[in-house]
């Protein structure tokens, strides 16, 4: 395929370019993006019809400075981040109508370096660092193949030379491997500080929950098919199947008629964490990576007892775990919940467990009255309204019945649709428990989970939001309750009630778990965590020394007479034949590129004085050399081959070196 050679470098450019966005992702604007399109297609089209750059260099200027003016007025002074995203990509598109030469191509390496570092402000996830290394690797290629390109524009017929650019991508991809192990060596050794260096909160379109501290229609359904990930957790020991799992994230007391609210009571006891109870009693023990996006709660089994976290929380007197301040990373913390011992409900907790709206529909508290008839046990009570909501009238859905485009009051779900999602559920069984005079709260959080059995942990995502209630029974405490029909998860777009899928399929298993691994061993390295790294590194080390101590001593006395033995005789030679044979090898496939006699063409100038080795420097070096017409004339011959020539050989890099040789002798003893 005949291209010519500057092709290389628009299209590597692209390449970062294309990454960059990426990287970007929803931050982008539209016109940026059409504008980095029109940029990079322009620079392709140039180098291959040679038509590069495109406009002046006073008109490039303009229209940079038009798209900062326009990035500045489109996203709003002080909007930082926004900001500065449009105007890399602007000025990247504008300099990929420029991109010519190896100067060109290292501008264009630090403005997409330049942006993954913004990008860098708004994830840190795996894929990330896929992108950015991938960046690096265009990057590099191109910083070494532009020189090349530049030497070799106007030879060969301007020709794309296939060998070398192959050659140049192996040995850059090499490099980028080799410097892997350093890059990670490097990580472990520098010091970390205990809070990241800046703390910018991702947009808000970057970050979205299922979890709703509060129970309003539309609030859960509206995300029911996210399948982000909410949280990962180790659980041990491990637990039933993933229909157990309910995850407390807040409990809601107050009623208003369309909303149910926190707002809880005043307590006379809490539920502290009580080490020595907790010994007691078969506690689960979670640790949990918790994704930015949840706000400021944190999630447990029931019930949380004893918690581990290395930034400010409390326990509201309900149980609730929070933060004092949402996290803008991800975060991880270590729960351990059990059985709570039962409790006596007090004044003011029974008042705010049984409190109704004022204007109930007389009907809902009619149908309430009928489950309550005959004056049976709470139990009993509980089982016929749990039953009824099972029954075959009722419906489990995302969407507003039909007659309800804006949807649906409870009274609507309780009297005439029985069609709703776990909100309508949740929140029409507390209803219906406080009006036949049993103590209920709502519960928000997630059901269910994802089990990986590769690193044996749960994922939850924000598609598994859920709410149900908890019901107050003298002796017993608070006791889950779910009315979410289980039918609920026989669709793909669940929101509660049913039960996830309890294993991740098997062609996600090994990538969720890398991303598990990053999480772990990068984002959340604090400098504990480095200390342990290197102080388990170093008993290992002191452990196989001392293992190993004995065996080194006997190597070192067998070694003695090794150099006398048959073998090691009859060894050593075969070992230095293969060495030979290995640098013979090498030194021929060398030989073989035009590069290797290009190197070569310059190395036995220097030896002359040339000091500028850069394409066209030689007109000047030639004029300084006091040597006869006929030699210089020569030794200009055997270079040009050799430098620029398209087939450099071994004779003439030969002729070259016997013509340096004797214009060195002629230069040290001239003739008078």
């Amino acid at each position: 395929m005949n291209l010519p050679i500057r092709l290389a470098g628009p299209l590597l450019a692209a390449a970062m370019g294309g990454l960059l966005l990426l990287a970007l992702g929803r931050e982008l604007a539209v016109w940026v993006l059409l504008a980095w399109l029109l940029g990079s297609g322009l620079s392709i089209l140039g180098a291959l019809r040679g038509r590069l750059p495109w406009f002046g260099g006073r008109q490039r200027f303009f229209l940079a400075l038009a798209g900062v003016i326009a990035a500045v007025i489109g996203e709003g002074w002080g909007n930082w981040l926004p900001m500065f995203t449009q105007m890399v990509v602007w000025l990247l598109a504008v300099k990929a109508l420029e991109l010519r030469g190896q100067r060109d191509f290292y501008q264009m390496a630090a403005l997409t370096l330049l942006g993954l570092g913004i990008a860098a402000w708004l994830r840190v996830d795996l894929i990330f660092a896929f992108l950015l290394l991938f960046t690096l690797y265009f990057a590099l290629l191109g910083l070494m193949w532009q020189p090349l390109a530049d030497v070799n524009q106007g030879l060969s017929g301007n020709l794309f030379q296939w060998r070398e650019f192959a050659r140049i991508a192996g040995f850059t991809l090499g490099f980028v491997f080799l410097l892997l192990p350093l890059a990670a060596l490097f990580f472990l050794i520098l010091p970390r500080t205990p809070t990241p260096l800046w703390a910018w909160a991702p947009p808000a379109q970057h970050a979205r929950s299922g979890f709703s501290p509060e129970l309003a229609p539309d609030s859960i359904s509206q995300l029911a098919s996210d399948s982000a990930i909410a949280f990962r957790a180790q659980i041990t020991p491990p637990p039933g199947a993933a229909p157990s799992l309910y995850w407390i994230g807040a409990v809601l007391w107050r009623d208003d008629g369309r909303h149910w609210l926190p707002d809880p009571p005043k307590m006379a006891h809490g539920l502290a964490p009580d080490p020595a109870t907790l010994g007691a009693t078969a506690a689960f023990r979670q640790e949990i990576v918790l994704s930015p996006g949840n706000g400021d709660y944190l999630f447990a089994l029931p019930v949380p007892r004893r918690v581990e976290l290395g930034q400010p929380w409390h326990q509201e007197a309900d149980g609730v775990l929070r933060l004092d301040h949402a996290p803008d990373l991800p975060l991880r913390y270590t729960v351990w919940s059990a059985p709570a011992p039962p409790q006596p409900l007090s004044a003011a907790e029974r008042a705010a467990a049984l409190q109704v709206p004022a204007n109930t529909d007389p009907a809902i508290r009619a149908l309430a009255r009928s489950f309550a008839a005959g004056g049976s046990d709470n139990a009993a009570v509980v089982q016929r309204i749990i039953a009824w909501f099972h029954g075959p009238e009722f419906r489990y859905s995302l969407q507003s019945p039909s007659g309800y485009p804006d949807g649906q009051s409870m009274g609507d779900f309780l009297l005439r649709t029985h069609t709703g999602f776990c909100e309508f559920y949740a929140g029409g069984l507390a209803l219906m428990l406080r009006l036949d005079g049993i103590p209920a709260r709502v519960v928000t959080g997630y059901h269910g989970g994802e089990y990986n059995p590769v690193g044996h942990y749960w994922i939850i995502r924000q598609s598994m939001a859920h709410a149900w209630v908890q019901a107050w029974f003298p002796g017993r405490g608070w006791v889950g309750l779910d009315a979410t029909p289980a039918t609920a998860s026989a669709g793909p777009a669940r929101a509660g009630g049913g039960t996830a899928r309890d294993v991740v399929p098997a062609g996600q298993q090994w990538w969720d778990w890398l991303q598990w691994q990053w999480i772990n061993m990068v984002i959340d390295l604090t400098p504990a965590k480095q200390r342990a790294v290197w102080q388990q590194a170093g008993a290992q080390l002191a452990s196989l020394a001392r293992w190993h101590a004995p065996s080194l001593h006997a190597w070192k006395e067998q070694w003695k007479g090794w150099p006398s033995t048959l073998s090691f005789r009859s060894a050593l030679p075969g070992m230095t034949a293969l060495i030979l044979v290995f640098l013979g090898i090498v030194r021929h496939y060398r030989r073989r590129h035009p590069a290797y006699w290009r190197r070569r063409a310059q190395r036995h100038l220097r030896h002359l004085g040339l000091g500028n080795v850069q394409p066209g420097a030689e007109p000047a070096f030639w004029s300084t050399l006091a040597l006869p017409a006929d030699t210089l004339e020569k030794l200009r011959e055997f270079y040009r081959e050799q430098r620029y020539g398209p087939a450099p050989t071994a004779r003439r890099d030969h002729q070259l070196a016997l013509t340096v040789r004797a214009s060195q002798r002629q230069l040290r003893h001239p003739l008078t």
